[in-house]
């Protein structure tokens, strides 16, 4: 195959218009995958509290960090290790066989929990469960990414919401099984079974795939990171990814954690608030990810993020349960809008790399991740309160002002993502 300027053998079969059914079936096998993902993360977050006692993870822990805090973010770090690797080998090898592998680690990994008898083999799971979401991850939004380059902020927003609709559901699931049995193994054994549904939805998803294909990149990792770091104000992107997932990651590992112990709401009632919080997100995704494609995605990211400061602000100091309520509803509406505009924004940026400017914002927003869950877990001693709301406000505030800096976008290089709902 003739190779590009940029180092990348040209596809003899990039997206030229697919027909709407192909479209919308390839989307929904990466939603539902994007849900399968989020399910069984979240599934853990509804029953940690039961499941630290169980496999004596409550006390001191490691390293000064909570055994708690080290379960939180066992997956996050585990995801760390895989996501710039993911979207190179999706780049150089196709998306297909990287987001397969990704999908069957994590379905199996998640459904081993279930056995743990300890906290060191409930770590473990739990970690290579996050290798799977690591590989799957930045090779799924870029596959969505390109196959519909002209909307992908919608898409992307749909994509997302598979995210809330699948933290609900892992949520839901945690309090659901453990109110019926009190046992928290019977949320580890329902939570994987969406992952079997996707894993045959990618097998049949061949030419899909194909047609998210840019080409086959030369490049090493190494010079094909570089190549995007080049780019005009990618440091702020990366500095942007990293702030807004640091200030909001707490809402998926320790969201209920936060309304059980601060709140004293029980096991059941949290997960469900903590359901609801997520699955308003949904809506945020879908309609800003839409109105993204029509305004300047640097622009708006700056107003959510102003939006999720004020509501933060709010959410930490009430007392007023309703209030808080509502307060968190909103946080999740703009919170979880800011990422697939955010990563519409990368996309734009990335001269046809998107798996490798996908990769290294999704490396960024791991690494948050695990600071993010560890770092509340190391202040504990203050109150959960407290450690949590410190956690989340100071990269909030970080992140408006990153927020300033970030890139006008750029429109989608011809004859990439043609393809349209």
């Amino acid at each position: 195959m003739p190779t590009s300027q940029h180092g990348v053998e040209k596809s003899r079969g990039g997206p030229r218009g697919a027909s709407v059914g192909g479209g919308v079936w390839f989307l929904a096998v990466m939603f539902v995958g994007y849900f399968a993902f989020t399910a069984d993360r979240t599934v853990l977050s509804s029953v940690l509290k039961p499941l630290s006692a169980a496999v004596g993870a409550n006390g001191s822990g490691y390293f000064g960090v909570a055994g708690t805090a080290w379960l939180a973010s066992a997956q996050f770090i585990g995801v760390l290790c895989f996501v710039l690797a993911s979207g190179y080998l999706a780049d150089r090898y196709g998306h297909r066989k990287v987001i397969f592998a990704g999908v069957v680690v994590f379905t199996a990994f998640t459904w081993l929990i279930g056995y743990a008898a300890d906290f060191q083999e409930a770590f473990v799971f739990r970690l290579v469960s996050g290798f799977g979401e690591g590989l799957f991850w930045p090779a799924a939004m870029s596959a969505v990414a390109n196959y519909f380059g002209t909307s992908k902020g919608l898409t992307l927003g749909i994509f997302y919401a598979g995210f809330d609709l699948g933290g609900a559901a892992g949520n839901a699931i945690g309090a659901a099984s453990y109110s019926l049995t009190s046992d928290w193994r019977a949320a580890f054994f329902v939570a994987p079974l969406v992952g079997i549904p996707v894993i045959a939805g990618i097998a049949g998803s061949k030419r899909q795939f194909a047609e998210a294909s840019t080409g086959t990149w030369s490049t090493s990792l190494g010079g094909g990171a570089l190549s995007v770091l080049k780019g005009e104000r990618a440091a702020a992107i990366l500095a942007f990814a990293f702030f807004a997932t640091w200030a909001s990651i707490w809402q998926v590992a320790y969201l209920p954690y936060y309304y059980s112990e601060s709140l004293g709401a029980g096991v059941p009632l949290a997960g469900l608030i903590a359901a609801a919080v997520l699955a308003s997100g949904l809506l945020g995704k879908v309609l800003l990810g839409r109105l993204s494609d029509r305004v300047r995605r640097d622009r708006l990211l700056l107003v959510l993020s102003f939006a999720v400061v004020a509501a933060y602000g709010v959410f930490f100091s009430t007392t007023d349960f309703f209030l808080g309520l509502g307060c968190a509803l909103m946080i999740g509406f703009f919170s979880s809008a800011v990422f697939p505009v955010m990563q519409a924004l990368a996309s734009d940026s990335s001269q046809g790399r998107t798996g490798m400017a996908l990769g290294l914002t999704t490396t960024f927003q791991s690494v948050a991740a695990v600071i993010g869950t560890l770092l509340p877990g190391s202040l504990f001693y203050l109150g959960v309160g407290r450690a949590i709301a410190l956690g989340a406000m100071i990269p909030a505030i970080i992140m408006v002002l990153t927020a300033l800096f970030l890139p006008e976008p750029r429109k989608t290089p011809s004859g990439i993502g043609t393809n349209d709902l």
